[in-house]
């Protein structure tokens, strides 16, 4: 509100100048100077308690409006209930009320990209915020232009909780499976669908000729026949048994071959067993 009351005191001002009997014209443009609407346009002269608040309000997420300086002028009902202040206790602040110095500064840096190269393009900024320890946002904000200029910074606040604990979930079972890859006591080499080596574990590494055993290689350059990679390749998921050639000369193993989809792209992991021990 006191943004207001300064901007109707400037227009009082600026009107005086004018004399006593303005133009209509001059009185309209003077408008459209400082509120940035024309002189039939009213929705620039709304408070907190008129349509334009009730709207902001009807909005389900956080949502706010910062002028090119970052102070809050206008925010919902949903930011209030999030960050568990009062909006006379938002309005007037900036970010550096609310968040930790290098969050703030993180955010300014965002605004300032924005109001300088007078860009509609959105920036996002991920993280935790006062009220939501236990959950994880995204801002998404965008410059306010009118008439040209950028005159504040508009954001969006998604709840993205669900999401991150999916994903938390979808690393941490990776690393788990990699652990488990990298940890096996059998030799497991992972190729590509041109039969081209991506991957081996430890103890591939350890038990393959150091010469055939690495990546970019064809996965037959493992065996001592290429029939036997064939073989392999061709049966129907069961153990096949094949010569290879390890470390400490031609081994024969028992081989099994699975297949997946890696990145769009079907792969295939061939585990060893040996027969001598």
């Amino acid at each position: 509100m006191n943004y207001v009351k300064a901007m109707v005191e400037r227009f009082k001002n600026e009107l005086d100048k004018l004399g006593d009997s303005p133009k209509e014209s001059d009185v309209s443009s003077l408008i459209t100077r400082i509120f940035g609407c024309r002189g039939c346009d009213i929705s620039c002269f709304m408070t907190d308690s008129d349509v334009f608040q009730t709207m902001l309000d009807a909005i389900p997420v956080p949502v706010y409006y910062k002028n090119v300086h970052g102070i809050y002028l206008a925010c919902n009902k949903a930011l209030c209930d999030a960050y568990g202040f009062e909006r006379n206790e938002i309005v007037g602040k900036t970010a550096y009320d609310f968040f930790s110095k290098d969050t703030a500064d993180s955010f300014a840096e965002g605004d300032r990209t924005l109001i300088q190269d007078c860009s509609e393009e959105r920036v996002e900024h991920r993280g935790r915020f006062p009220g939501m320890e236990d959950s994880f946002h995204i801002i998404h904000k965008r410059a306010f232009k009118r008439s040209g200029k950028v005159e504040g910074i508009i954001g969006v606040i998604l709840d993205m909780t669900e999401n991150k604990k999916v994903e938390d979930t979808a690393w941490a079972s990776e690393a788990f499976f990699k652990s488990l890859f990298e940890t096996s006591p059998m030799p497991i080499v992972v190729i590509n669908g041109f039969n081209m080596i991506m991957d081996m574990n430890t103890s591939a590494v350890q038990f393959f000729h150091p010469d055939a055993a690495v990546p970019g290689q064809e996965i037959s350059a493992l065996f001592r026949y290429h029939s036997d990679f064939e073989k392999l390749m061709s049966a129907s998921g069961g153990g096949t048994r094949v010569e290879v050639l390890g470390s400490g000369g031609v081994t024969e193993m028992i081989a099994m071959v699975s297949s997946n989809v890696l990145n769009g792209e079907t792969c295939y992991a061939f585990a060893f067993v040996r027969t001598d021990i």
